[in-house]
Order: C-alpha cells, then sequence, then structure tokens
C-alpha cells in the first residue's frame, strides 16, 4: 500500500533555505554528522480543517544562531545561571520533509523514514511542526532506529482517539497510534485539561500515566515527573506548545485558557531529561496561519532550553 513505510518513498526531505538557529544545512542524511540534528515537517494535513489552524519557527532569531566554521555551535550565554551551554555542539539542519499534498500516508512514511535515518546516523531527532499529527510518523521513525522507547506527552489535550470522524491519522489521534506501536514501552501524558470523557476512560483502561494542569500548578512539575515518568533506556517527548497558557502563545492552533507557565514547562523538560537518554523530540502547533512573534519566539527558546537540559554537562 503507497505511503506504507517498508514500501518506497522517493526523495525524503528538501533543503531549508534558512536553517535553524543557524546550523549548517545537511542535504544527504546518508552523510549526516551531528549530535543534534533539526527536522522540518510542514504539513498541517491532520488537522480537522475548517475548525481550527495550524505552521512554523525557523524565521526566529535567539542567541543560539551561530556557528563556527568547523560546524559546531557556538552557543548561547545564559545570565541566570552565567554559564555557556551548548558551545561545540555539532547541530545540523536536515530540511524539510517532502510533503505529498493529499497523500497522507505517503506523507507519513516519508516523516518516518527521514526521523529513523537521522536516529540511525546516532543524532538526537528534533522535528518541528506543523500539527501534532507528526508525531506519529517521526516518533515511529525513532523508535525503529532505538528498538524501544518510552514516549512521554506534553499537551493540553490527550490526542487519544481511536478516531475523529473516521480518521486514524490525524492530530487527535495520533498519539494512540504511537501508543500503539510494538516498539512503544511507556506512555505518559502531562498538562492535560481539555479531555473528552471517551479518551479519559481509554487512556485510564490502557494503563496510561497522565496528570492534569491543575496537577502540575499545584504537585510542581519536578513533583508530578518524579511521579509518573519512570527511568528509561531511551525516551521520546512530544510538546504540543498548547500546554502553556493561551495568554503565552495565541499562535498555536488550539490555544485553551488556564494552561501552565513557560518556566513550569522548562522544570517538566528539565526533569524528563533526567530520567533517560531522550533520542527525539517534537515541538509542534506553532501556527503559520495565526502568525504570532511571541509564539515562535516561545517555541524556538523551547527548543534552545531542552537541548540545554539533555546535553548539560
Amino acid at each position: 500500500m503507497a505511503g506504507e513505510p517498508e514500501q518506497p518513498v522517493g526523495p525524503l526531505t528538501r533543503p531549508a533555505t534558512r536553517t535553524f538557529f543557524g546550523s549548517p544545512a545537511v542535504d544527504d542524511l546518508d552523510r549526516l554528522d551531528a549530535r543534534v540534528a533539526f527536522l522540518g515537517v510542514p504539513t498541517d494535513q491532520g488537522v480537522i480543517i475548517p475548525f481550527i489552524r495550524s505552521g512554523l519557527v525557523r524565521e526566529t532569531r535567539t542567541r543560539l544562531r551561530e556557528s563556527r566554521a568547523d560546524g559546531t555551535s557556538a552557543g548561547w550565554f545564559d545570565i541566570e545561571t552565567e554559564r555557556h551551554y551548548l558551545e561545540g555542539v555539532r547541530l545540523a539542519d536536515c530540511g524539510d520533509v517532502l510533503i505529498a499534498g493529499g497523500d497522507m500516508p505517503l506523507s507519513q512514511a516519508r516523516t518516518t523514514a527521514a526521523a529513523r535515518k537521522i536516529a540511525q546516523r546516532g543524532a538526537i531527532v528534533v522535528a518541528v511542526g506543523g500539527d501534532h499529527s507528526i508525531s506519529f510518523p517521526v516518533g515511529r521513525g525513532v523508535a525503529e532506529a532505538h528498538q524501544m522507547v518510552d514516549v512521554v506527552h506534553i499537551d493540553a489535550h490527550p490526542d487519544f482517539a481511536d478516531s475523529i470522524y473516521g480518521s486514524k491519522l490525524q492530530h487527535g489521534s495520533q498519539l494512540r497510534r504511537l501508543f500503539e506501536l510494538p516498539t512503544t514501552k511507556r506512555f505518559t501524558a502531562l498538562g492535560l485539561r481539555s479531555v473528552d470523557r471517551d479518551q479519559y476512560e481509554d487512556m485510564k483502561r490502557l494503563g496510561v500515566g497522565f496528570a492534569s494542569t491543575r496537577a502540575i500548578l499545584e504537585e510542581g512539575p519536578r513533583a508530578v515527573v518524579d511521579r509518573l515518568v519512570q527511568p528509561a533506556e531511551k525516551l521520546y517527548v512530544s510538546i504540543d506548545i498548547d500546554v502553556l497558557d493561551s495568554g503565552l502563545v495565541p499562535g498555536t492552533t488550539l490555544p485553551e485558557p488556564g494552561g501552565i507557565a513557560y518556566r513550569q514547562l522548562r522544570d517538566l523538560l528539565a526533569t524528563i531529561a533526567t530520567k533517560g537518554q531522550i533520542v527525539g523530540f517534537d515541538v509542534v502547533e506553532t501556527s503559520a496561519a495565526q502568525a504570532d512573534l511571541a509564539t515562535a519566539m516561545t517555541s524556538a527558546w523551547l527548543i534552545i532550553h531542552f537541548l540545554t537540559a539533555i546535553l548539560a554537562p
């Protein structure tokens, strides 16, 4: 069947016209040599049109924007800790997955193949969406490369429907598909606050660990992670920025009021990074159609801060 990951899927990526954080562009995944590899997945095919909106982060400038002549990052300085981070880390931008308009299975197969190849080259896969449907094909590719991963999902919504309007491959069901893979071991969802009862009951029935936004606010991010996320050999983390309060990210696809603060999200991620080797993560639902500088900056800095936590000595 077209789009199945074991079938030929044609070219996987196309070059980026501007790279994430000024990192060197890598157009041939077979020659990738990096500690961290960024992969754009510019698709909104998983969005329930026309009900909600959906986008991308590459244009945002941050203090992590320079690469040295040898291709390593110049890093960034944090005044709060008075330390320099990510200096000397080899970053690479692998361009965008070549999305096949109107053919979601083929697009997802290409996404899986690209993520798998990057992970097999030994790089941390950092996928930037696009809508949240990308987490299934990206996570699948990373898991196939590493044989088995635990998954931590951070989101205002569980995205755990078996199907929505008959679709099993969109941004409200992709985490269910990832959960069902034989290469997924344990599964945890954090930050939930807008949940259909049937998804809640399915998570309970299937043994998915989860915490609401309220639990994070009352217990604290570190306590929630310590309670729910078990030590693991390898972890894949999916981050929907709508876990944040809607006032912080008005340009996200499906904003919800009453979310957590940016620093609370940073604490969640920093604690997750202590639980095992992070082999990949995605940041999704920054809406290109709803262009907003604060939302784009928040997404970009989220990537930087999480990488800093993952790679901290």
